[in-house]
């Protein structure tokens, strides 16, 4: 051991600073005042004490070293730290020779989970490891917390779990819950651990209880298992499984399977979403739904986007790229839930694409591209069969005097088909050849004006005329099977004209610029000089010259209220085809709201018409709730389809929320209580891949 002369105590002294050091245990002491006993071989030290030893820093008001046993005995306002770990106490010993510690009436913080732990003792080994006596844990403010867990016995590792026994779950100071075991994540990574249950009631599935669990099952990759049980229909399995890949590649995975004994059968879905980038210009997509029997989502959906929907498609398809080309490969399966069964509905087995776009012919100003596939269409009943189709067209793009540019194009439809029992009228084998030919005529005018205003500096508008033509020849497709549009041509003999305007601002505050879409408008209609016409909405044939009129507009009302509307005018009948306005609202404080029109007529069907109001209102005004509610109401059914009211508390380290579905037939609520740091398990994931 290293001794103190009395010249170096003496100058310590007058520095108001000691300093003490031992060679072997690498022990570091220095304070306001230090004295030496030889006699029983103490160190102590007295006014702004630290101690270091091996990247562990402990500060005091008091303390003393034994050289003989290695110990050092802290008090008052104790701080033991090594590295982001730091342990406050009373009173606090410390081994040099193990490394371990221990410190009573202790407390410390685990970040980021913001895990607070209080103890009559904590003990840190070397390796970091707590244990603790008569714990009480919370990510409350400790001094007074909304909810605790209480545990006799207690041991945190914080690269891994908090391990209690015998622990009891207190709201304020009510013991609510025993629990004899429990684990939870104490890392700061994501860690496997269970997640708070959710809990609700439907007419259709009864009291619901959902426990899912968290697996962290690499940097890349993670999944939550559900046990889901329903008074009413029996008990459930669920997973839903994310992953990252290399260069960016991705997805996730979902499925959920039960016995539903009020039907007596197995009943489940998987859906699965997946992107695998092979090259900067090949790639593969998947796109997965598929579900047991029709009826799944109407009996199990939740949000009206599952349980109301017509169809679920099953699309996996590739890519591959090269300067002027594209080939493409993709299979498509559609499962119809307002068909009887799926036996009618016509799958794409597979389809193979391949694409030239903007190919320059030698010498001649004109440009060659081609869309071609080659699709095999199968199902139980009806026509089925396999269709090869190309459109190659040439085109011509060139400026015109003044402000004018024109495209200029020719080209033709080819389609041959090799046809499986095909119906009365239709061929096994037919091909036909239809051309096309079309032209477009643009300008570009615009002109910017000068405000000046308190932010709004310029304003810049900008007119787009356009005026199209169209010219498809009648062909006879009647001894065509019909599979799709693409088999249908429309004979069309149509010249279209609009009109876009575009008003842009920029705005300044300070020394920052900001520019802005403040306007968009676009009208347009079509003339048919002969022929026949396809609305996009109404989907209808109609031999009259003026087609619907259209307007598509944008608008920033104001700085967050943003104003859409869509319409189409039927000129010939003098009324409205199809109307969708709506207002959208948003602000800083997540306040945000909006209302929806939409109306939609098929004009050659007198009655057939779809009309309702779709609303969705979110606040924080009543901080520290959150209110939610949206609806959609059918005119034309003269109903609410299904409105939903949600309400959240949020407290410091908890917070509850519940919502109730109002659906025709099947009213629903559920209960979600998450508490702070412990409920959010896995709510992020690292970015990198394998």
């Amino acid at each position: 051991m290293k001794i103190y002369k009395p010249a170096i105590i003496f100058a310590c002294l007058m520095f108001l600073t000691a300093h003490y050091a031992s060679a072997e245990e690498a022990v570091t002491i220095k304070s306001d005042t230090v004295t030496h006993s030889k006699e029983d071989s103490t160190v102590r030290a007295d006014g702004n004490v630290l101690i270091q030893r091996d990247g562990l820093t402990i500060t005091s008001e008091r303390g003393s070293y034994n050289r003989e046993t290695g110990v050092a005995t802290v008090q008052g306002n104790v701080v033991m730290q090594k590295g982001s770990d730091i342990l406050r106490g009373e009173y606090g010993t410390l081994d040099t020779n193990s490394g371990n510690s221990e410190l009573h009436n202790a407390i410390t913080t685990q970040s980021p989970s913001n895990i607070t732990v209080k103890g009559d003792t904590i003990a840190r080994d070397k390796d970091g490891i707590l244990t603790l006596k008569n714990a009480v844990l919370t990510t409350c403010d400790i001094s007074n917390p909304s909810w605790k867990f209480c545990s006799g016995n207690l041991k945190v590792d914080p690269k891994g779990y908090a391990v209690g026994k015998d622990i009891t779950f207190h709201i304020l100071d009510t013991p609510v819950l025993y629990i004899p075991w429990f684990a939870f994540p104490a890392a700061e990574e994501n860690m496997s651990g269970l997640l708070f249950p959710r809990t609700g009631y439907s007419k259709k599935r009864g009291f619901k209880l959902d426990l899912p669990f968290y697996w962290a099952i690499s940097p890349s990759q993670d999944a939550v298992l559900h046990v889901d049980v329903e008074t009413r229909r029996g008990a459930g399995l669920g997973v839903d499984y994310r992953y990252l890949r290399k260069r960016g590649s991705e997805g996730e995975m979902s499925g959920y399977l039960i016995y539903d004994k009020m039907e007596d059968r197995w009943r489940g879905r998987f859906n699965g979403t997946h992107k695998e980038i092979i090259s900067s210009d090949m790639n593969m997509r998947a796109s997965i739904n598929l579900t047991t029997d029709h009826k799944f989502r109407d009996d199990f959906g939740v949000e009206n986007n599952d349980y109301n929907k017509q169809s679920d498609d099953t699309i996996i398809n590739a890519l591959k790229t090269w300067e002027n080309f594209a080939l493409t490969a993709a299979l498509r399966y559609r499962k119809d839930y307002y068909a009887d069964n799926n036996r009618n509905t016509l799958q794409t087995l597979p389809e193979i694409g391949i694409s030239a776009v903007r190919l320059k012919v030698p010498v001649l100003p004109l440009y060659f591209d081609m869309d071609s596939s080659f699709s095999h269409f199968q199902r139980d009943e009806g026509s089925s069969g396999r269709r090869l189709y190309a459109f190659s067209r040439l085109t011509l793009i060139t400026g015109l005097p003044g402000y004018l540019n024109a495209t200029i194009y020719a080209g033709a439809h080819m389609r041959g088909y090799d046809t499986d029992r095909a119906a009365n009228n239709t061929s096994k084998h037919p091909f036909n050849l239809t051309p096309e030919i079309g032209a477009t005529v643009s300008a570009s005018f615009s002109r910017v004006f000068d405000v000046n205003g308190e932010n709004l500096k310029k304003l810049r508008h900008e007119l787009t005329p356009e005026v199209s033509y169209r010219y498809v020849t009648n062909r006879d497709q009647s001894r065509l099977p019909f599979y799709d549009y693409t088999d249908n041509l429309v004979y069309q003999n149509v010249v279209y004209y609009g009109i876009s305007s575009h008003l842009s601002g920029k705005f300044q505050n300070g020394e920052s610029t900001e520019y802005r879409d403040l306007s968009t408008i676009k009208i347009m209609q079509g003339y048919s000089m002969s022929g026949e016409r396809r609305d996009l909405l109404t989907m209808v044939d109609d031999s009259r010259h003026m087609t619907d009129l259209i307007l598509e507009s944008e608008t920033l009302l104001y700085k967050r209220l943003r104003l859409l509307f869509d319409a189409r005018y039927d000129i010939n009948n003098n009324r409205l085809s199809s109307a969708a306005p709506g207002l959208e609202y948003r602000d800083n404080h997540e306040n945000r709201a909006a209302i929806y029109y939409r109306m939609s007529r098929n004009n050659a069907v007198p009655g057939n018409r779809v009309e309702y109001l779709a609303a969705d209102l979110s606040t924080k005004y009543f901080n520290p709730w959150t209110l939610g509610f949206t609806t959609r109401y059918s005119f034309d059914g003269s109903r609410v389809l299904e409105s939903v009211y949600s309400a959240e508390y949020r407290h410091q380290c908890w917070s509850v929320r519940f919502a109730f579905h109002d659906r025709k037939g099947n009213p629903s609520f559920t209960v979600d209580f998450n508490l702070q740091g412990l409920s959010n398990i896995g709510s992020t994931r690292s970015s990198n891949a394998l």
